[in-house]
């Protein structure tokens, strides 16, 4: 998932926007035409994910790590052409200095959760269905309002408490399903180890998003934010970093093994990060983020579509049900806040 990120930076949950020119109104019905066409486009691209995922003859930190590495080329592009425009701009003084200390820091940590992310998630897809996976990665959102009304005393809304008991619903009835069919093939263990890598994956992914609104925002001591391609080279780097360090520390296998695997990972760098991910960002600075996010579920969607076809992973009755739980519970999370 997860879904969804790291050539994002900016995740869709929080209406972070893309710096941008200023149009004209009559380019703006047009520009917000093209946003939705690409935030569409995007869903499609990262719904690919876990269908590659499983393409892929490395271990799942040494995946996550090909994923990263093969987006860093679209990324280091973005980070230059970002800098080159903020030089530019009228009044833009020290806009071609580097991140601050702070930013760098923010950055980096929020580029190790989006490795540990990948991390568990993949090691988790190893274990159960694609259908189960790519629900319960979604619970990102979800626990993302947790913490913030855990740890910063946000208090939670009417809207917030449903969707939270609608989602958790779901994923215990994922959960509890894959225990019975678990124990009736006689991989009980693994599947529920996968479904609980798949949810720490979701707890990882929300760290991600909160570090990155953070480093998104200008901090004491700062000019200005950071902008989304040099925060999201810092966090791509440093979540490979993570991930090849965990690979070789357990030993997985790290070099692909085949023609099919080395372009399952590229396909993993090149569409589902930078093509997917960048897109969702441009559509950012045009679109309200809710409608941006409840389009991005269209990743579930084709994520399971591709794996029915694909591997004949057709979703459980109880499977199914608890998915329109979690996807109803992450939709109602969504903030309907405007982008701006």
């Amino acid at each position: 998932m997860s879904p969804p990120p790291a050539a994002v930076v900016v995740s869709p949950s929080f209406g972070e926007v893309v710096d941008s020119v200023p149009v004209t109104t009559t380019d703006e019905a047009q520009l917000r035409r093209q946003a939705f066409f690409a935030v569409v486009f995007a869903a499609l691209c990262i719904g690919f994910s876990p269908v590659l995922v499983r393409y892929a003859d490395v271990g799942p930190a040494a995946t996550g790590f090909w994923r990263l590495f093969f987006a860093l080329g679209p990324t280091v592009v973005w980070a230059f052409a970002e800098r080159r425009a903020a030089g530019r701009r009228p009044g833009a003084a020290g806009a071609r200095r580097g991140p601050s200390a702070r930013q760098f820091l923010l950055a980096a940590i929020a580029g190790l959760f989006f490795g540990a992310d990948l991390v568990a998630f993949h090691s988790g897809l190893a274990r159960t269905s694609t259908a189960n996976a790519v629900l319960l990665g979604n619970l990102a959102v979800v626990f993302v309002f947790v913490f913030g009304w855990v740890f910063l005393r946000e208090r939670p809304t009417r809207g917030l408490l449903i969707a939270l008991v609608m989602a958790l619903s779901g994923t215990l009835l994922i959960i509890s399903s894959s225990a019975v069919s678990g124990a009736a093939s006689g991989r009980y263990a693994v599947s529920v180890a996968g479904d609980a890598l798949c949810v720490a994956a979701a707890l990882f992914y929300a760290g991600y998003m909160l570090t990155t609104r953070a480093v998104r925002r200008a901090g004491t001591g700062d000019a200005a934010p950071l902008g989304g391609g040099m925060a999201s080279l810092i966090a791509t780097s440093s979540g490979a970093v993570l991930c090849i360090g965990w690979a070789v520390a357990t030993g997985e296998v790290l070099i692909p093994q085949s023609l099919q695997g080395l372009l399952a990972v590229i396909g993993l760098g090149l569409i589902a990060h930078a093509t997917g991910q960048g897109l969702a960002t441009f559509a950012l600075g045009r679109l309200p983020a809710g409608l941006i996010s409840v389009v991005l579920l269209l990743q579930i969607v084709v994520g399971v579509a591709l794996a029915a076809l694909l591997f004949g992973e057709v979703p459980s009755l109880a499977v199914f049900a608890g998915g329109m739980l979690v996807v109803a519970g992450v939709a109602t999370a969504r903030p309907n806040g405007r982008a701006a």
